[in-house]
């Protein structure tokens, strides 16, 4: 998964993450492969929130455009884009099963994949900020941990997480 995680998280050049934004506003996915179709559904999910980025942004992330300095949306499509395609591949379990406890909660498709990408957050950022490689089996044991847990609490529950203070 390590390298999954890796490929995924590789830019998408500018020009191909413009083509799939005119995709996502005209609602097309023709000839689209599907990981194209997986981004420009992403895109329309979050049309509201990234409409600026993707239309005025020249496709780059930049901070005048987002008040939230540490917010990426770039980077948050990718998240969401890797926990869809662990969905679709039941790979790993542990994500599915997470995500039909939180389902199970009453929590939408887009909230639980999203509850999802808060604990793998934890784990793309080792991997892109400090070169580690992905850590699967703590991942697991937190998506297990975690899913019959409160979603509520999930962020204060991660911050105080012994398991990813173990990894470093």
């Amino acid at each position: 998964m390590d390298e999954k995680i890796r490929d995924l998280l590789k830019p998408v050049p500018p020009a191909r993450m413009s083509g799939l934004w005119e995709k996502a506003k005209e609602r097309d996915l023709k000839g689209l492969d599907d990981d194209s179709q997986r981004l420009v559904k992403i895109m329309v999910d979050h049309e509201d929130e990234l409409y600026r980025q993707f239309e005025h942004g020249d496709l780059t992330y930049d901070p005048e455009l987002n008040p939230d300095p540490g917010y990426d949306p770039f980077l948050h499509i990718s998240i969401h884009s890797i926990v869809e395609t662990q969905l679709d591949q039941n790979d790993p379990l542990e994500a599915v099963a997470f995500f039909n406890a939180m389902r199970r909660q009453k929590y939408s498709r887009h909230d639980a994949v999203h509850l999802i990408g808060q604990i793998l957050g934890y784990f793309i950022f080792e991997v892109l900020e400090n070169q580690k490689p992905f850590d699967r089996e703590t991942y697991c044991a937190l998506l297990t941990k975690y899913k019959s847990r409160d979603p509520k609490e999930l962020m204060d529950l991660l911050e105080n997480e012994p398991l990813l203070s173990e990894t470093d």
